[in-house]
This record gives structure tokens, sequence and C-alpha cells, in this order.
């Protein structure tokens, strides 16, 4: 059976970094899940499409092919409005075998305060 679908307390409002952000809308404890978030998984040739696309940049690296083709997947909900940062406060994993993306505090985090992942720069060298 496939994990819960789950979102905790956050919300987007305009961020300094870029746009709009996520933020906790309450304090998370470090290793408390923030919510687990539905994917939509993309074969390498859509993958390779999207580059040329705006979605490209809300992506979710999924895997590699032993030719190095890359899978990668939309996530519906909003872990799509976090913000890269190289100090993450937060961190994700894809679990491709139940669609779902899961996203916790890597530390603890403020209410607040913007909830920020580090991209792992997959896009730019796999795709």
């Amino acid at each position: 059976m496939p994990p819960k679908i789950h979102a905790s307390s956050v919300e987007v409002k305009n961020s300094p970094l870029h746009g709009r952000g996520l933020y906790a809308a309450e304090p998370f404890r470090k290793g408390r899940l923030i919510g687990t978030y539905p994917l939509l998984i993309l074969n390498p040739e859509d993958t390779k499409r999207l580059k040329k696309t705006r979605l490209y940049h809300y992506v979710f690296y999924v895997d590699e092919n032993e030719t190095g083709a890359m899978r990668s997947a939309v996530a519906f909900g909003m872990i799509s409005m976090c913000n890269h940062s190289r100090t993450p406060n937060a961190s994700f994993t894809v679990d491709a075998a139940n669609a779902v993306v899961k996203l916790k505090a890597s530390r603890a985090i403020k209410a607040g305060e913007e909830i920020l992942i580090d991209y792992e720069d997959f896009a730019d060298e796999a795709i």
C-alpha cells in the first residue's frame, strides 16, 4: 500500500530568495515529516523534453537506467515551492516505487522560517 499523502502546517509566501517559497506555519523538530507528496514519474524521453520548459526547474530526480538516461518526476503539492540552499533546513527522499516524495526537517525549523532544500544540481548535468 502506498504511503498516505500528507502535508502538515506549511504555507506559501513571497520569498526574498526567488519569487515564492514554502514556509513553516508551525515549528518542526529535526527529523519530523513535513509532508508526503504524490509524484508523476516521467520517462527519460519526456524528462529530456522538459529541459526546454519552465517546468524543468520544478522536477525531482528519480533514477537513471544503465545507459545514463534519467527519469524525473513532477511533484504535486506545496513541495514544489521549496527553494534551493546549499545549507538547507529540510531534505527530501524520492520513493519511486510508491510515486511519492517525502519532505523532512533536517534541523529544527522555526514557525515563519522558509523551508529550503538542496536541489543537488542533478538537472544541469544529467538531462
